[in-house]
């Protein structure tokens, strides 16, 4: 295939520059959430809000924006909506429902009206002359054929910014032909580009990562034409773990074990994005005794998941496990941050680019915002981030479009008593199942991610009763592997253990045979970087388990723990491990219990070749 690259680099420096916040939809009185037509960013400790509300008149309509997360559980009646943030005008109605939701504009649905149309155009800021592309509050919808544009010109001396949405071969052609559309602009001049993605016009930068039809445009210092073959971009991972907490919350995972491509920062908990492509994160943090609440940021933004931890009494142990699929851009920044003053005990952090930019890849996460259902299957309805509009929200499925390996990663979160199963449904069949089991006023997680062998047209779900929302706790994620030949394995546990090594015996794939069934080891046979997930239940015990790799003639490496406690022998608790690790041929690697029993049923192993 013959792709065209050009590419300019614009230096804007001296633009100012901003922490980015959750962004909500913001409008006082809108007949639908998705037609509001303005945002704003949201304070710390709130997320978006939706309400519908009747006025003295008898109307119906919705109020949407930011509102404090202790808001969500209160029952209102009688209320003051205010229409601005300083209270200055208000709107006197009675609130007939409201509903929270943590993810950008994710209060466009709500209350019982629709959200977007998975099948859309991007959503493109919209404002005329202003003085910073990031100082624009107000959005549009595009066609399906459209891009956002961001461009810039000088009046007065002054810089002016102006973001809209424009047809993609008017971008195309921008990007081929831009002496076009004036004269033709040096390096250091005025920005004038176009992007694919919701809301991805807020900025000057050409190094980030543009798409337009069969056009590529990426960072460099000049300008170039070519007709070669798209370069193939270099391979990205990392883990880390252990913890200390800086003094604005961001937790630093600080042993690192695996950091190819240079992206992560054991001093400072960054990871800067090096290659511009779609990433899936997974972070973990347990404590003792006490709740932590730690999310996932991009640039200063909260994507929408966390993981929380609440252990029912002091001498309780306690983990939870997230995951997210992002797009990022070079030099993007993700780090996991703290939420309060408590600071967990231990916890990890890993990622890795699933492919470059891609519109191809398969991809996404969703989130649960709602505050109950009634049915046995999960009604995800926020959408994290969905590369090929996979995720089918009409029906809260994903359906392969094609055979092939998947990776598959579902986080739930109990509370108040609840319990039940958290499980992977494939063509409404169990395929993987974990449990959480909160009680009283504590809550509890579980997650499982693992690589499923999918044929085409598969339905994939996440199957269970009383689940939470608003929190990010509660996630449904998955991709498509890009190469269905590399090495990969899943095996579940069907009976329960207390011996030293854990023998997952069921098991459900394994490309290369490379998984034993009968000793529970992972014996390499392709040199490369892997990644290996594991999920551990008890019932009524303290578990601490350990992932245990034997290099081929050399040492051994105990890799990472993960724990969970119960202490009644009919309750439960979920712990969930991610490792990355390089391996050459002969190295093992197997999930050993240093404590407790392990649950059958509910235990998975899994792993597969990243590169």
């Amino acid at each position: 295939m013959i792709f065209f690259v050009w590419a300019t680099f614009v230096a804007l420096s001296n633009l100012p520059t901003r922490i980015e916040a959750l962004q909500c939809l913001r409008c006082s009185d809108t007949f639908e959430p998705r037609l509001c037509n303005r945002i704003e960013a949201c304070n710390k400790g709130e997320v978006c809000g939706v309400r519908l509300y009747r006025t003295d008149n008898g109307d119906t309509s919705f109020w949407t924006g930011c509102m404090s997360s202790l808001d969500c559980t209160k029952t209102v009646n009688r209320t003051v909506i205010n229409s601005k943030r300083d209270g200055s005008s208000h709107i006197p109605g009675v609130v007939l429902c409201t509903e929270c939701c943590v993810g950008d504009l994710c209060n466009s649905e709500g209350c019982g009206a629709v959200g977007y149309p998975t099948s859309r155009g991007p959503l493109c800021y919209d404002c005329r002359d202003i003085h910073a592309p990031h100082d624009c509050h107000k959005i549009a919808p595009c066609s399906s054929n459209e891009k956002c544009l961001v461009e810039e010109r000088t009046v007065f001396g002054q810089r002016y910014f102006t973001s809209r949405c424009e047809h993609g071969q008017t971008c195309e052609s921008l990007a081929l032909y831009p002496s076009a559309f004036g004269r033709r602009r040096a390096v250091g001049d005025k920005c004038h580009q176009c992007c694919h993605g919701d809301l991805c016009n807020n900025n000057c930068n050409l190094g980030m990562a543009q798409h337009t039809n069969g056009v590529t445009a990426s960072s460099t210092a000049q300008t170039v034409r070519s007709t070669t073959s798209a370069p193939v971009s270099s391979n990205v991972a990392f883990f880390a773990k252990t913890t200390l907490v800086s003094s604005s919350g961001r937790i630093i995972f600080n042993q690192t074990s695996v950091n190819i491509g240079g992206g992560y920062n054991a001093g400072s908990g960054l990871f800067t994005c090096p290659h511009a492509g779609i990433y899936m994160f997974a972070f973990g943090i347990d404590s003792h005794g006490y709740s932590v609440q730690t999310y996932l940021t991009r640039n200063g933004r909260a994507v929408g998941v966390a993981a929380i931890t609440d252990p029912k009494m002091s001498s309780i142990d306690d983990s939870s496990t997230a995951f997210a699929v992002l797009r990022l851009n070079t030099n993007d920044e993700v780090v996991v941050q703290r939420d309060g003053s408590q600071d967990p005990n231990n916890g990890f952090f890993a990622g890795w680019q699933i492919s470059p930019l891609d519109i191809d890849a398969v991809a996404f996460t969703v989130a649960l915002n709602t505050s109950s259902y009634s049915s046995s299957q999960i009604p995800f309805n926020s959408v994290t981030y969905d590369n090929r509009g996979s995720y089918q929200s009409i029906n809260h499925s994903f359906t392969a479009l094609e055979s092939g390996l998947y990776v598959i990663g579902l986080t739930g979160e109990q509370t108040r008593g609840q319990y039940g199963d958290l499980g992977i449904q494939i063509n409404g069949n169990t395929g993987l199942n974990t449990f959480a089991d909160s009680e009283g006023i504590h809550s509890d997680s579980s997650a499982s991610l693992a690589v499923f062998n999918l044929n085409s047209g598969d339905n994939v779900r996440g199957a269970g009763s009383h689940f939470v929302g608003y929190r990010g706790t509660t996630t449904f994620s998955a991709y498509k592997v890009s190469n269905r030949s590399m090495p990969a394995f899943t095996a579940l546990l069907s009976s329960d253990t207390s011996s030293t090594n854990i023998v997952f015996n069921d098991v459900i794939v394994n490309t290369h045979h490379d998984y034993d069934h009968l000793t529970g080891e992972f014996t390499c046979s392709v040199p490369g970087t892997y990644l290996f997930t594991w999920n551990a239940v008890t019932n009524g015990h303290s578990l601490r388990t350990r992932l245990v790799i034997q290099i081929k003639g050399g040492s051994h490496i105990d890799a990472l723990d993960i724990v969970g406690e119960e202490n009644k022998g009919d309750e439960y608790d979920s712990s969930t491990g991610v490792f990355i690790y390089s391996l050459n041929s002969g190295d093992t690697v197997r999930i050993v219990k240093i404590t407790g029993t392990v649950e059958g049923g509910y235990s998975s192993f899994s792993g597969w070749m990243l590169f």
